[in-house]
């Protein structure tokens, strides 16, 4: 029996070590414009590289919705918010890493375009009013925090 609990303990012991700690870092976007805003986090130079925004790819179709696959609701970041992107990666670090260029990307895209154009033509066409290149090491240089002043 002592074997067994000896057994179990190195088990779980093993199991909790081997587990990510949670990256509770988060990227604030703080809004110094006049504009309403959204942030979009991107791997590279297309908008539309996270997993977030699928149903604004060219290829999606509402049939390839899910029964409890909800559309993303982008967060309006009024003048002189401070917001935490909703679109973070789980960890940091990781996400870093796997990018080619170890650059994460910024898209700002203010309220008048997406009313104008529709979140579609938006990702499909690239359209924003600024972009953010940094690392990781910028962010932390940064307190996470990226200031949007206007265009």
């Amino acid at each position: 029996m002592l074997k067994v609990k000896t057994l179990l303990f190195f088990a779980l012991l093993i199991i909790f070590c081997s587990c990510d700690k949670l990256d509770t870092r988060e990227l604030f976007l703080k809004n110094n414009s006049e504009k309403v805003i959204f942030g979009i986090l991107s791997g590279n130079d297309s908008m539309n590289d996270g997993s977030f925004y699928y149903e604004y790819k060219d290829d999606f179709s509402e049939s390839k919705r899910g029964d409890y696959d909800a559309p993303f609701v982008f967060e309006e970041i009024k003048k002189g918010q401070i917001i935490a992107n909703s679109d973070r990666p789980r960890y940091w670090n990781n996400y870093f890493n796997s990018l080619e260029d170890k650059q994460a990307r910024l898209f700002i895209v203010e309220k008048d375009s997406v009313d104008k154009y529709g979140w579609k033509t938006i990702f499909s066409k690239n359209i924003y009013s600024k972009k953010y290149l940094f690392t990781i090491e910028d962010l932390d240089n940064l307190n996470w925090t990226i200031t949007y002043k206007g265009k």
